[in-house]
């Protein structure tokens, strides 16, 4: 059975200098801008949850405004368009992708969708837009396009490309009525038969393979925080939220097991999160915060956190993080490109602007300016928590 789902959808604006070309009565741009305002008011009014950001992109790439349903605020945001440059379409879509990424976090459940209208006279880097229709796919995310204007001889389709491969829509508009008429005709919901992102709902669902990839893990207590606990004692402890007590299941103090939740900052038992996780998702490491619905995972070391003795008796085992050593190992240029994961210290995706590491122990992958950061902060991963050493 076909379901209708609320959608978020980034509405990316070609603004290049070729927009302004006039073989559209008075320009490309604001042919564009008409297509905008009339998928903006045709979505909302098809379903007024429904919410839209919109992103220009050229020369420079902008938000011009966050997501939001009100109408008025939507199109007013569209005075703040210029042309600038030349549009460089891989990076369009990165960012709107990490802004995908940062709502896929703080609830699931939802359609994901990248709208571009857009001439098609863009720089296009053919590895970096297949990573990205990847990491579209693992994600769920539709990628629709409607383009302006004759498309270039003897070139590669990359919108309709896009599109074909995330599922998304496609459309070539050579006069002025049609292509206004395409912003009405873009704003129908996309009918999934289930769902493709994790919700906070026991229902049996369809999970995006690369949803695991853009969880945030679950945050230790300081070195200053441990401290204070321990020399406090029981009255310094947090108790965790979802069993009320200091004291884990495993009988292991707070300032031992205890972790926060990085959006909240609930305090959750390592032990108990486990336990959550596999009653309420259908992939052991892969949760949501039972308070805010943000998207966690639990370390790699955790997921064999709990033992049935019998179907009556449930026994949970910690499988310690131990603190020790890792190195941090450089990944080849060739192998970036295949790398389907966010950095785990800024959490943005790998496009080959910088060298990439990953951890000895964990397999957990940085940028090379984030590893820095990190060492200097900490000395130690962010993921696993072992610490770093250089030969």
């Amino acid at each position: 059975m076909q379901e209708i789902k609320i959608e978020d959808t980034v509405l990316l604006i070609d603004v290049s200098r070729s927009m302004l070309r006039k073989d559209f009565n008075p320009n490309r741009l604001t042919i564009a801008i008409q297509t905008a305002k009339n998928f903006i008011q045709s979505k909302i009014a098809i379903d007024p949850k429904d919410r839209i950001s919109i992103i220009s992109f050229g020369g420079s790439i902008k938000k011009l405004i966050p997501y939001s349903n009100e109408v008025i605020s939507l199109i007013e945001s569209l005075k703040k368009i210029q042309i600038s440059g030349k549009g460089k379409i891989h990076e369009a879509i990165a960012f709107s992708l990490q802004i995908i990424i940062q709502e896929m976090r703080k609830i699931g459940g939802k359609v994901q969708r990248i709208v571009i209208i857009s001439d098609s006279k863009l720089k296009i880097e053919i590895t970096k837009i297949n990573k990205l229709i990847n990491i579209s796919k693992g994600l769920g995310v539709f990628v629709d396009a409607c383009q302006i204007g004759k498309i270039q001889e003897g070139k590669q389709n990359m919108l309709k490309k896009i599109t074909q491969l995330t599922g998304g829509e496609y459309g070539y508009f050579n006069n002025t009525k049609a292509i206004i008429n395409a912003g009405k005709s873009f704003a129908s919901k996309k009918m999934v038969k289930e769902t493709i992102a994790y919700s906070y709902s026991n229902k049996e669902e369809k999970k995006a393979p690369l949803i695991g990839e853009i969880a945030l893990s679950l945050r230790r207590p300081s070195v200053m925080e441990i401290r204070m606990m321990m020399r406090n004692g029981a009255k310094g402890q947090d108790k965790c939220q979802i069993c009320h007590s200091i004291k884990a299941p495993t009988g292991a103090d707070f300032y031992s097991e205890g972790r926060y939740c990085p959006n909240c900052d609930h305090a959750i038992h390592l032990s108990c999160a486990a336990l959550w996780a596999k009653s309420s998702e259908h992939k052991e490491n892969i949760f949501r915060c039972p308070f805010c619905f943000f998207l966690l995972k639990l370390p790699k070391s955790a997921v064999k956190l709990i033992e049935h003795k019998d179907e009556d008796n449930q026994k949970i085992k910690i499988i310690e993080d131990n603190i020790n050593q890792t190195k941090m190992i450089e990944i080849s240029e060739e192998y970036i490109n295949q790398i389907n994961a966010s950095c785990s210290y800024c959490h943005n995706i790998f496009l080959g602007d910088f060298k990439v590491y990953e951890c000895q122990k964990c397999g957990s992958y940085y940028h090379e300016p984030c590893v820095e950061k990190m060492y200097n902060e900490i000395k130690s991963c962010r993921f696993c928590g072992a610490q770093i050493v250089y030969n």
